[in-house]
Parts: C-alpha cells; structure tokens; sequence
C-alpha cells in the first residue's frame, strides 16, 4: 500500500512539473490510446453483414425473418424491411437452406409451380398458372443479363374464338430495372424482344413493350417496321463504308506528310436493291440427240406365172425417229446488297510553312502552297486507298489551302500552361508536406526530450522521497516526501563569456580595445 501510495505522489509530482504544452501532450496521446483501443474492440466484436435478399415484398420477408429466427441466425431489416441481411459468412449456406424450404416466393416461380400436383384443379387455374410459370421462367432468364438489376414480365394469352377474324393476338410487357443509368443498347432490346416472342406461341416482336422503372418506353411501333430497320441497317451499312475508306486514306497520308496536314471525307453510294436475275441460253450450233425411236416392219409378197409355180419374197420396213436437243444453258443470278455505285471524295491539303528572318531580327513561318505535283502524288495516293474506279463516275476534288490552326495552338498553349501550373503545385505540395513533416518531426522531439528529462528527474527519486543528492549529502531538516529538483544550469550570457574570454586573454583584448580607438581617432 505504501508503494501505491509513493507511486501516486510521484505521479503528482510529474505532472505538477510539467509546462502547458506537456500536459496537453500528455492528455492526447491518453486519448489517443483510449480511442484506439475502443476502436481496436469494437472492429474485433463487430459482425460484418451481407445482404441476402433485396426487394422482397413484405410478405416474404416475414416468412424468411421468421425462419431466421427460427434457425438462430442473426439478421437485418433495411430498406424498409425489403433487403435482410445475414452475416456476411453465412449468406450462401442460408441461401441453400432457404431454398431447400422454397423460399423467396417471389422470382423463384416457374415450371416447379407444377410439382405440387392438385387433383381438382380447373382447366382455367392450369392455364394461369402455365402463364405465371412461363413469366416466372421468362424472368428468370432475363435476370440474368448484366445491365439488369431486376425484371417483370407480364403475358396476356387471349381466348381461343371460333372465327378467325375475332382472334386476337397475344400481347406482353417487361419492365426492367436497369444497373447502368445509360440503359440498354438496341442490340440488347431486340435480343430481349425476340427471347419473350420465340417463348410465348403466336406472340410477335411488335406486340411487346419494354418500359424501365421511371415509366420511359424502350422500344417503340417504328423499331419493328420491315421498312424504318431496313433504312437504319442501310444507313449504318453506308456509315461503316465510308469511316473505313477514310480511315484507309488518312493513314496514308498522316503517313507521308504528318498528321494534321490533311483532311479526308468520303461519300459512298451504296446500292440496297436486290435483284434476282433468270436467263437461258441457247446454242443453235451445238445439239445432242434427246431421244431416238427406230422401228423394223417385214411383210411377205407372193408371185404366181403361168406354170402355176408359186414364190415368196420377204420384205423388211425400217424406220426412224430422233429428237434432237438444241444446248440451253439457265442462270439464277442474285446481286448482292451493299455495292458500291458510286464514291466521291473531297481532300484538303495544307501547305508548307517555311521560317523566315522577320523585321525585328527573329523568326516567323511563311506559308507557301504545294506544287502541283505533289498535290496529283497526294491525289493517287487516296484513289489508291479507297479504290477509285473512273468507269464509276467516282470524283475526287483535292484542295491545297492553309489550315487556321490558332485555335488548336491555343488549346494546347493552355494545356501545357495547366500542366505547369499541375506539375509546379504538385512539388510545391511534396516539399511543404515534407517541410511540415521535419517541422513537426523537430518539434515532437524537443517536447519528448524535455518529457523523458523529466521521467529522468523523477525515477531517480527514492522510494521514501529522498532524492540521490541528499541521501548522499545526509542532511537533516529536509522534507523527505518531497523530491528535491536539481535546478537547471543557466547559460552563460553575453557579459559572462566577454568576462571569461578577459581573464583567459587579457593580450588579445587589449589588441582589441587598442585597434577601435585608433579608428575612432582616425574617423
């Protein structure tokens, strides 16, 4: 107890001795450590939650809480109560637990709606139920895009009528909840489209409607015109031709002169239409027989003379017919679609800047235009590149003039004037934060110096409160509770070292004091 107690009058002490800034010191680092540790714990204790399901409808929540509940597995409501989560170690073990118990409800509907076998089912709840399956299935599948968060399906079959004309056709919607607000590419919309049409017997790509969850509709009437996306497709199809000849041309040409001394645009003539083409022909010079029929008939003849002596003679009939085939050759030709009838081409040259002595004695650029034999080399060039065809009626108009690059030479003196100023205040950041570092680094230690001088101080101290000196020295009268602190050496002043440099060096003081009244009476 005595020691406690000694313990804690040192502490006293301690504390009592130290300045302002020591104290406030002292206190944040305690703080500090106090928060650290407080922190430290509850990062330690602390369970990390993943979300298990989310956008679930009350209802199921509450069975999949109460199941939760149940199995003693600790979990979160958020968002309403439509996302609960679990441990983040647990999420996929409940996820198969659950399934196994048919739970969530609500996406999980499809074919498997038809293993719970009801013998008094009617014909219409079969049927609804085959169309919430098929939504279900069609959901499911849906799903699985990338872009897409969630998906709803909606099928109206109608009712089989008796006359063709009253026979409706079958309708459906999808309403998506898209990931990324940009939303879906038409590629995409039209896989979409055609994987509800292709599941759902006579539903056709125009009877369905795709919206996303802000009511905007993603596709329209226009999109399944034969008409309106064979334009497009054409429209797209010139597109192509003509960045593609560009790109060729303008490779070359940045090539042999550099890049931005040229300028290329191509204009592509496309034939779409589709012809079929049916010809025979035939070569009256040339027959092969077709076919050929020969028949032989032979017929007797009698002969009578006088004398009544009788004679035969057999006589044989041949004949023949042959059909001849006159050679016929016959051609199904279909042209194909994307030809190219006819191109025109439009190229801008920029010419050659030479440097000149100006008036003031420095330089400036001169722009000369190129000769003509370089335009008609740059010319053959691009002709070379896209494939111009005379026979075609293809043109080409080629222009030699100065391009105005003021503007492009400002942007890039602003680029590099912001990339000095990014790059000047970058080192300037470094070295201030360097310089506060060494500043704070000098400061910090000064202050612990001073604070282990003063541990220092006190641990010399005995346990019964006499300090070394005086247990030493032996003297009486002295508090022995209280430690004695050694006061701390002054530092010798100006006068004091003037005082000791007189008794160490008289002489050269005197040299000293000698020299500065000469040069008062000489001034």
């Amino acid at each position: 107890m005595e020691y406690f107690k000694h313990l804690f009058t040192n502490i006293s002490n301690f504390i009592r001795a130290m300045s302002p800034s020591q104290a406030i010191m002292l206190i944040g680092v305690i703080a500090g450590v106090i928060v650290g540790a407080m922190v430290m714990t509850n990062w330690v204790s602390s369970v990390s939650y993943s979300a298990l399901y989310s956008n679930l409808e009350a209802s199921e929540a509450g069975e999949i809480s109460e199941y939760l509940t149940e199995q003693n597995i600790p979990f979160k409501l958020s968002d309403g109560g439509r996302t609960v989560s679990v441990p983040s170690g647990d999420v996929y073990k409940v996820r198969i637990s659950l399934a196994s118990h048919g739970l969530p409800r609500s996406g999980n509907i499809g074919y498997s709606i038809f293993d719970q076998s009801n013998l008094g089912m009617t014909e219409f709840l079969q049927n609804l139920n085959f169309r919430r399956a098929l939504e279900g299935e069609l959901m499911r599948t849906i799903m699985q895009l990338s872009d897409v968060q969630a998906a709803r399906v909606h099928i109206v079959m109608p009712k089989d009528r008796l006359f063709a004309k009253d026979q409706k056709e079958a309708t459906a919607s999808v309403v998506l909840k898209l990931k990324n607000p940009s939303g879906l590419s038409k590629s995409q919309l039209a896989g979409i489209t055609h994987l509800v049409a292709s599941s759902v017997e006579g539903l056709k790509p125009e009877n369905i409607s795709i919206i996303d969850y802000n009511g905007n509709l993603l596709t329209s009437q226009s999109e399944s015109d034969v008409l309106a996306g064979l334009t497009s497709s054409q429209l797209e199809v010139r597109k192509n031709v003509e960045g593609y000849l560009e790109k060729k041309a303008q490779s070359m040409l940045d090539g042999v002169i550099g890049r931005g001394k040229t300028i290329v645009r191509v204009t592509a003539e496309l034939d779409f239409q589709q012809v079929e083409t049916t010809s025979e022909l035939y070569d009256p010079n040339s027959s092969v027989i077709r076919s050929e029929e020969k028949t032989e008939e032979t017929k007797q003849m009698a002969d009578k003379t006088e004398e009544v002596n009788e004679s035969t003679d057999d006589t044989r009939v041949e004949s023949s017919i042959t059909n001849y085939e006159i050679n016929k050759t016959v051609e199904h030709i279909i042209n194909s679609v994307g030809n190219i009838k006819r191109l025109s081409i439009a190229l801008l040259v920029d010419g050659i800047y030479k440097e000149v002595e100006g008036e003031g004695g420095g330089t400036e650029l001169v722009y000369e235009p190129r000769s003509q034999e370089d335009i008609d080399r740059l010319s053959a060039v691009v002709k070379n590149a896209v494939g111009f065809d005379g026979d075609r009626n293809d043109q080409i108009e080629v222009m030699n003039i100065a391009f105005d690059n003021s503007s492009m030479q400002f942007e890039q003196d602003k680029l590099d004037q912001i990339y000095k100023q990014e790059f000047y205040y970058e080192i300037a950041r470094k070295v201030g934060m360097v310089l506060l570092a060494v500043v704070a680094f000098l400061y910090l230690r000064k202050k612990v110096k001073k604070l282990f001088m003063s541990l220092g101080r006190i641990v010399s101290t005995t346990p019964q409160g006499k300090t070394a000196a005086s247990a030493a020295a032996g003297g009486e009268g002295v508090n022995r509770d209280v430690p004695v602190v050694e006061p701390e050496k002054r530092q010798p002043k100006l006068i004091d070292q003037m005082q000791g440099a007189a008794k160490d060096r008289p002489e050269e003081l005197a040299k000293v004091i000698k020299t500065m009244m000469i040069d008062e009476v000489g001034s």
